[in-house]
């Protein structure tokens, strides 16, 4: 069938025009020609499977690549052999189909042909979305990438559920859709769960391409990740398709946060100063900004996951909105919901709703998946999770910057350790981390940086326990010369009288010499300002689709320090780093660091001669908030994802 061939080289030839305008490549991808798999560290053979069509990207090898043009399609001439052969090829496809498996190879979740290019051609012509390939995976060398974490990442769930369709580009989300379907990437998954995986993403991909008008499988997998964060893995049971679809545009601004990139944003401030006074005055008669009095108040609800009394987490929120309360006017009012009484935090959130609540604080990360559909739902109440890094339109997240008071805290551990004249073969502190996760990481590098400042030599022994009784570990280390201990992490399951901050460990019981903390009081009045001044919006310029991040620090006072007296040279060199943090003349993260695994970070070029740097790189706030490694003063490890 000529007329066929000319129809696909017509598509061959447009993509071609349509490369050379934008200055991209016109002819298909090479695998052997790329450097990062000119590094790779292995290979495996995965032996026969239905690929999509549309993973396959290009060729293994040069050879006749310039027979095709980047989207698969023939442009060589009409009365050529290879015009003859298509033509043939898609003859025998239209009557038989493709009878032989290609073979391909496999690399970073990308596919490429080494035989078979015309099936891929006559097949992807033909409007096919499967083909049978022989596969073989090329391993990534690992370099600490975000892209690649994610690949291996992907092995995992791979090796747990067979299941190669669903592509995530960032760390975290495999573990995130196991942890949604109660499993882990560590074991295999049952395989009823994995018939239904497939036959659900298979579905939605199908309802999501039509509604979205979206073809990437990345940003499919992003979305399906997203609407089984809403509304749950197992409503695919008795779920229409008309109502995923209804599903899908009332989720939409979500799949649009998620496919904007790293979109982002961190707030490290709201939009207008504030003073801690009760907002009032007579251009407020002016403003079309919602009148609250008395008798129709600003209702904010405050979700917690555990009773007050029993945990430094919760007790510690608790005193933010209690000063919430004295801080505003009777415009304000405020409730706490304990989901531990009220029998589930879906239970809390509903009350909070019942009440008419128009800002509701979910104080504990744990409650994302609540809180997200719940915002969903009600896209007129203002949600806000005690998280920070997250990528959703239809909350913010919120979060201190604990780690520049973890970083001063490392700086007066180490200078305790110098002034007790501790031989440096002795120098260690001990630090106790009580949770995992990325804060707890960014915590524990701050403050492992501030004592290698002081004490290039000093180690710090890391310790991990979910257990709240910690007195064989402080043992351990007393047998062990330590004599100095960080205990500063935040956690719902801590008891109230569990005060966090720096220790040493003395015969007569653990002496407290300081310690970071949070002031969610102003964290909180910030925030209710806002949205009684107006300023609600201008934080995100009013992009929809922006993800907004609060993440507060010294400098507004959210985060501080508290120590008793010290010698007044430490008290200075204290005094000079917290300011120059206040400033944002310094960060914990500038300059050059060098990690366990030995990569260095924001590496200093080599300078000829002498001198010290006028100006130090910093770490952006999207790479801190996904830290995944540890500071090369650090002797033990913990997890990194919660």
């Amino acid at each position: 069938m000529r007329d066929d061939y000319k129809a696909a080289k017509r598509l061959g030839d447009e993509a071609v025009r349509k490369a050379n305008r934008t200055g991209q490549s016109p002819y298909l991808p090479v695998m052997d020609t790329m450097e990062a798999v000119k590094q790779s560290v292995g290979q495996s053979r995965l032996g026969l499977l239905e690929l999509p069509l549309s993973r396959i990207k290009g060729n293994k090898e040069a050879a006749r690549n310039n027979a095709f043009a980047n989207n698969f399609m023939p442009i060589f001439d009409e009365g050529t052999e290879f015009a003859f052969k298509w033509s043939n090829l898609y003859d025998s496809y239209l009557s038989e189909g493709i009878r032989d498996a290609i073979k391909v190879y496999e690399f970073m979740n990308k596919y490429y042909v080494q035989e078979g290019n015309k099936r891929v051609s006559v097949s992807k012509f033909g409007g096919t979305e499967f083909i049978l390939a022989d596969v073989t995976r090329i391993l990534p060398k690992k370099d600490g990438s975000k892209e690649v974490r994610a690949y291996y990442e992907y092995l995992d769930f791979y090796k747990a559920t067979k299941i190669f369709l669903i592509v995530f580009n960032e760390p975290g989300e495999y573990a995130k859709l196991a942890e949604l379907l109660g499993q882990d990437l560590e074991n295999e998954w049952p395989e009823s769960l994995c018939l239904d995986l497939k036959s659900a993403f298979y579905r939605f991909t199908k309802i999501c391409k039509k509604e979205m008008n979206v073809e990437d499988e990345v940003a499919i997998s992003n979305a399906f990740l997203i609407y089984v964060s809403i509304f749950a893995f197992k409503s695919f049971e008795d779920t229409t398709d008309e109502q995923i679809a209804s599903n899908i545009r009332l989720a939409h601004d979500e799949f649009a946060a998620a496919g904007a990139g790293d979109n982002a944003i961190f707030l490290e401030d709201t939009a207008q100063e504030v003073k801690e006074e009760k907002p009032a005055g007579i251009m407020s008669l002016f403003s079309k900004t919602k009148k609250y009095t008395a008798a129709s108040p600003l209702r904010v609800g405050f979700i917690y996951d555990a009773d007050i009394e029993e945990s430094r987490w919760i007790d510690s929120h608790e005193a933010g909105r209690l000063y919430v309360s004295v801080k505003t006017d009777d415009n304000v009012v405020t409730s706490a919901y304990n989901s531990k009484k009220l029998g589930s935090v879906k239970a809390a959130i509903d009350e909070a709703l019942k009440d008419k609540n128009e800002i509701i604080f979910a104080v504990s990360p744990g409650m994302m998946n609540e809180v997200l559909n719940a915002a969903v739902r009600n896209p007129k109440v203002k949600f806000l999770n005690c998280s920070v890094g997250e990528k959703y339109a239809s909350l913010r997240c919120y979060h201190g910057k604990l780690y520049e008071a973890s970083f001063l805290m490392g700086i007066l551990a180490a200078d305790t350790l110098l002034r007790s004249g501790t031989s440096a073969e002795e120098r260690r502190i001990g630090y106790l981390a009580r949770k995992g996760g990325s804060m707890s990481v960014i915590d524990l590098n701050a403050f492992a940086i501030g004592v290698s400042m002081i004490d290039p030599e000093c180690k710090i022994k890391l310790e991990y326990t979910e257990n709240s009784e910690t007195d064989s570990i402080i043992e351990k280390w007393k047998a062990e010369g330590i004599t100095l201990f960080a205990d500063m992490d935040y956690t719902t399951g801590m008891k109230v009288e569990q005060r966090p901050g720096l220790y040493k460990i003395e015969d007569s019981g653990n002496k407290y010499i300081g310690a970071p903390f949070f002031n969610w009081g102003k964290y909180y009045f910030r925030i209710v300002h806002s949205v009684l001044a107006g300023t609600w919006n201008l934080d995100e310029a009013m992009n929809r689709r922006a993800s907004a991040n609060y993440w507060f620090g010294l400098s507004t006072g959210v985060v501080d320090v508290i120590v008793p007296r010290l010698p007044y040279q430490t008290s200075k060199m204290l005094a000079f780093f917290r300011n120059s943090i206040i400033k944002g003349e310094i960060s914990p993260f500038a300059g050059e660091i060098h990690t366990q695994d030995g990569l260095v970070i924001n590496q200093e070029s080599k300078k000829k001669g002498r001198g010290i740097a006028m100006s130090l790189d910093t770490m952006n706030m999207g790479d801190i908030v996904s830290m995944n490694w540890f500071n090369d003063n650090i002797e033990g490890t913990m997890p990194v994802n919660e």
